[in-house]
């Protein structure tokens, strides 16, 4: 019911329904997107050369990253990751942890991981430029260098930021609420209503008996249908009638169902 655009692959079920799903361009078992900016500049004047926009795992999830294309080295959270083993030292599963555990409330969840995108992608514009206009007032190897040291700040800025996102996203979205700290938190945002009729939600069973017909009522004289649960000891002749708590659970329900009846 909130909007996720992931639809996983087929199992038992789909064998016994024929049928397919739309195929969308951004897939939840996408390994990686990227794209090249040659950059070649119309007045000629030196740049840092092309740059790889590299984003791993599901564009849904993922920030796009920057690297030179002659960059002395490749930052090992980018070296690794693998789809049978999980790494919290991988760019690839930061952001597939992202994607996953933001279906847990994916219409919400959603605009915090563009929120992100956008800082961090923003932030790697910025950057690139910056480099750009440094190297091109200075070319040398110490300004490169420096150039090269800025890229691989930028890269590992945004892995560490999207292991801090999907841990933010399960604070925020944990067991069905919104939680804000600190003036904000236990938010019920509940189901929506178009999803509540179509699963038949108004023809559920009656709600929960409220305090005062359930949790205190008023004895009765039948005790059988008082609210209270009783027991009768006889000793030397004698007959003691014990009142114990009200009832509650299984037995305050059906307390509750007969008094319904008998309106």
């Amino acid at each position: 019911p909130f909007g996720t655009p992931d639809r996983w692959k087929e199992g038992p079920g789909e064998m016994e329904v024929p049928g397919n799903w739309e195929r969308s361009i951004g897939l939840y078992r996408t390994s990686d997107t990227y794209v090249v900016q040659s950059r070649q500049s119309e007045s000629n004047s030196p740049n840092t050369g092309a740059v790889l926009w590299f984003g791993p795992a599901s564009p849904h999830g993922t920030v796009f990253t920057p690297f030179l294309v002659h960059m002395t080295d490749v930052p090992a959270s980018f070296r690794s990751g693998h789809q049978q083993t999980f790494d919290r030292k991988s760019a690839f599963w930061a952001a597939c942890f992202v994607h996953n555990i933001a279906n847990l409330k994916w219409s919400y969840a959603i605009k915090d991981i563009e929120a992100r995108q956008a800082q961090l992608e923003q932030a790697s514009v910025d950057m690139v430029q910056k480099m750009d206009e440094l190297y091109q007032s200075d070319q040398s190897t110490s300004s490169m260098d420096r150039v090269n040291a800025e890229y691989l700040k930028n890269i590992e800025t945004i892995v560490s930021s999207l292991w801090s996102l999907s841990d933010e996203i399960m604070f925020k979205y944990a067991s069905g609420f919104i939680n804000e700290a600190p003036d904000h938190m236990s938010q019920m945002p509940g189901y929506p209503a178009w999803w509540l009729k179509e699963v038949g939600y108004s023809d559920g069973p009656p709600p929960p008996p409220t305090k005062p017909k359930c949790c205190d009522p008023e004895p009765d004289s039948d005790n059988n249908n008082s609210g209270y649960s009783s027991s009768l000891r006889k000793r030397d002749g004698e007959i003691t009638v014990t009142a114990t708590l009200p009832l509650t659970g299984k037995a305050a329900m059906k307390y509750f169902l007969n008094k319904q009846k008998t309106k």
